[in-house]
């Protein structure tokens, strides 16, 4: 398997499990609406990463390292913050 079609099946990986997540999240608490946004966050971004991973494989080119490092750095500082801090 290519190394960026890898990578775009484990960003959909990781959206189904940020929405399974966000599907057992109490709606009255606010800790809970404050990782509800930031878990939003996360699969908004990684759903634009994937639609960016789409449009560049679906025109035969590669993808730009430094926008998914971009994005990835983006992800880890997302995940950490709303899995660690209340």
């Amino acid at each position: 398997m290519d190394l960026n079609k890898l990578l775009v099946s484990l960003l959909i990986c990781l959206q189904c499990v940020s929405m399974i997540f966000l599907w057992t999240l109490d709606a009255t608490n606010v800790v809970s609406e404050v990782k509800f946004a930031v878990f939003l966050a996360v699969d908004l971004l990684s759903f634009a990463m994937v639609a960016y991973g789409y449009r560049k494989l679906r025109g035969g080119q590669l993808l730009s390292h430094i926008w998914i490092l971009l994005g990835s750095l983006g992800l880890v500082v997302l995940l950490f913050s709303g899995l660690l801090f209340p």
